[in-house]
């Protein structure tokens, strides 16, 4: 009996020590003991409340106190509230349950759909349980990590953090945390198209789901493997999941799934031609998105029904539906997009109207005096016929009649030279008109060849600035013969500036207004009074405000620009960006030295190299409703690190066997996969890969792309 009470007392001083190393004051546990919400959480809003006015200096360990409790309640509100309030303490981590914090706060990023936020913050909370050992909550990150790639359409990245957190959860034998890990490996998968696979791992968390009976994943999966039947062409085994999903979700009363579940079986009946069908399902769906706010999903469920209206041929519904799905769509862009130079644009196209107004005015004048000459020469074969006959009469009839004949027919000559005389004139005059015109043409492209010129003699020749610093290489196609994206590079003491910039609208008026933003950056760069890329920036912003200020109106036009300040003595780039990022590619060997930074993301990696994302403020140089200012992000650099910067071109191009945007994910995947290349060579990849995408379409807009390469 001593024994087991001598046993019993080493484990209650086990669990102590435990309480104690996982979270702060472990004595104000006992004060809450055996109290169950809403009495636990009143009490615990108390105590806190209490002891930060006892315990001033102590408000960050309270405050995690108070958010481990109530993040255990699962009161999302006033956890959420904790998390940013802790996020502003600039602490070295002490406790695990500090990694709790960067899921909330991952979280709150993903629900307002920046997903590439909420990857940097679940990558913070990842760090902290890697030095605490806890296996669970690197599993946990590792899954929302890979869930927040899938939202990204980065799926073979995905793939690879959701086998690892599958790995992790096997290995611990937690059967829900596999069976979480297990459905979204299949999502992963069937966006792929592995449908095989994805199948097993749908199959794999639906039997793990059942032996733990949660009807929440069983539905899920249900659901899952309906759209794996649906891409196989089986629609009717298709549809059977998809009910047997909705049936569970309506008793779950789960309003988000079962609007998925609604969406998918309007697809299903599109596939079968059951348009009607399609239509009731879209709408039972859309009902469902509008009540509980999923304006994302709305989005697709818009043009659904816009596509199943318009195989039933009610054209006018499918339109207003088409209207709603591209208002919402541009209601939830997350970058503020410019507006083109209308007026430039408007006398642009005017100049063009005009010359081909005068060209058809020449070509119909030219056709009137071709059939005006043609009938004159009909007229004079006909008259010499006549003359011929009257000849012969006339040398029947004698001299005198012949005589007379003659002078006739000298008269008619004389007639006849006149009206040629008289087409020939018109013919020169004619002439003379193309030739002008031909003259205009040519003036119009020549000034604006020669535009070409000004603008690059502006722009640095960027490869000559290459040193044993840095090596410089550019991918720089403008879309017509001027373009509205460029790019810039300063050398100065110890100290290089460079970046890139896209201008609104491309082309004249695209030029036009790069013209301005070189001319301000200009300004900036020669002042040198700043202490910060943020104040250069604001700065640059106030030159191109000014510059477009006409009268009493700004104009809505300005740029975008990734703007780095590199400090060669201490390796450091200092970089702001207006609705521009700037991406370091790095070697896995040193990646675990980035510094500890919320708007420095991991956007990918590969076995030898990882991407880094050094996000921009959302607001553009120019007129803008944004108010926030611009930031300077800071990072240490290491010899081999790649800096790559570029402008939306190369992303929104039109291409590929479906004719659809290349978007930002395939682009950043190229940047890895050819970043063990040597720098030209990847610059060359990339070229070469943005003409494949190309093919036969038509350029849709400038593409900058420039890679600097740290050699020392």
């Amino acid at each position: 009996m001593k024994r087991i009470r001598y046993i019993l007392l080493i484990i209650s001083c086990f669990l102590i020590f435990l309480a104690e190393a996982q979270l702060p004051f472990p004595s104000l546990l006992k004060k809450v003991e055996g109290l169950k919400s809403p009495e636990l959480e009143k009490k615990v809003e108390q105590i806190l409340i209490s002891q930060k006015k006892k315990q001033p200096s102590k408000q960050y360990e309270l405050k995690l106190w108070a958010f481990y409790l109530l993040d255990s309640l699962n009161l999302g509100g006033k956890a959420d509230t904790l998390a940013l309030e802790l996020q502003a303490f600039k602490v070295t981590p002490k406790f695990p349950c500090e990694a709790k914090i960067y899921f909330r706060l991952g979280s709150l990023k993903n629900n307002e759909n920046l997903f590439e936020e909420g990857i940097g913050l679940y990558h913070k909370g990842l760090k902290i349980s890697r030095e605490f050992d806890d296996d669970l909550s690197i599993a946990m990150f590792y899954r929302l990590i890979g869930i927040a790639y899938l939202k990204l359409d980065q799926h073979n990245t995905a793939e690879k953090y959701l086998k690892e957190s599958y790995s992790i959860f096997h290995s611990l034998n937690d059967s829900l945390g596999m069976a979480n890990a297990s459905i979204s490996l299949g999502n992963s998968l069937k966006e792929q198209g592995d449908l095989d696979s994805s199948e097993k791992y749908y199959k794999l968390s639906l039997e793990l789901a059942r032996k733990m009976n949660n009807k929440h994943l069983i539905s899920g999966n249900y659901n899952n493997l309906g759209s794996v039947e649906r891409r196989r062409k089986n629609y009717q085994k298709a549809l059977v999941y998809f009910f047997k999903a909705l049936e569970m979700n309506k008793i779950s009363k789960n309003l988000l799934w079962q609007s998925f579940n609604y969406n998918n079986i309007a697809q299903t009946y599109i596939d079968l031609q059951q348009f009607n069908k399609a239509i009731q399902f879209h709408k039972e769906s859309n009902q469902i998105k509008v009540e509980i706010g999923d304006s994302l999903s709305l989005i697709s469920g818009y043009l659904g029904l816009s596509d199943s209206y318009g195989y039933i041929g009610n054209y006018k519904e499918a339109y207003d539906y088409l209207k709603l799905h591209n208002r919402l769509k541009d209601t939830m862009g997350l970058i503020e997009q410019g507006n083109m130079l209308r007026d430039l644009e408007a006398k642009y196209e005017s100049e063009k109207h005009i010359i081909e107004i005068d060209r058809l005015k020449t070509a119909d004048k030219l056709n009137n005096q071709i059939n005006s000459g043609l009938e004159m020469e009909a007229r004079k074969n006909r008259n010499l016929a006549v003359l011929a006959i009257l000849a012969g009469v006339l040398l029947l009839g004698g001299v005198g009649i012949l005589y007379r004949s003659n002078k006739v027919k000298k008269k008619t000559n004389l007639l006849l030279n006149s009206k040629n005389t008289e087409i020939e004139s018109s013919n020169y005059a004619l002439q003379q008109a193309l030739n002008q015109l031909s003259k205009k043409n040519k003036e119009i492209i020549d000034s604006i060849n020669y535009a070409t010129y000004i603008q690059r003699a502006t722009l640095p020749n960027i490869t000559q600035h290459t040193s044993d610093r840095m090596q410089f290489e550019l991918f720089f196609a403008p879309k017509d013969i001027v373009s509205g994206d460029f790019y810039f590079s300063y050398q100065l003491f110890n100290r290089s500036i460079f970046g890139v910039a896209d201008c609104t609208g491309h082309g004249v008026p695209g030029a036009m207004v790069s013209l301005i933003g070189m001319n301000s950056l200009e300004k900036v760069i020669r002042e040198g009074k700043y202490q910060s890329t943020a104040d250069m920036m604001e700065s640059l912003n106030n030159y191109v405000v000014e510059s477009l200020f006409r009268g009493g109106e700004t104009l809505n036009d300005g740029m975008d620009i990734s703007f780095c300040h590199l400090d060669h003595e201490t390796n450091t780039l200092h970089f702001a960006g207006a609705n521009h990022n700037a991406y370091i590619l790095r070697s896995n060997a040193i990646v675990d030295d980035v510094s500890d930074n919320q708007f420095i993301h991991l956007k990918g990696h590969s076995d030898m190299f990882t991407l880094l994302s050094l996000n921009g403020t959302r607001r553009p140089i120019g007129k803008s409703y944004s108010k926030e200012s611009f930031r300077e992000i800071t990072i240490k650099l290491f010899k081999g690190d790649r800096i790559v910067l570029f402008s939306d071109g190369y992303a929104d191009q039109m291409g590929g066997d479906l004719t659809k945007k290349m978007k930002k994910g395939a682009l950043l995947d190229f940047i890895l996969k050819s970043a063990e290349f040597t720098v030209l060579d990847q610059t060359e990849f990339m070229r070469n890969e943005f003409e494949k995408w190309k093919g036969e379409q038509e350029q849709v807009d400038d593409v900058c792309m420039l890679f600097v390469e740290v050699r020392s």
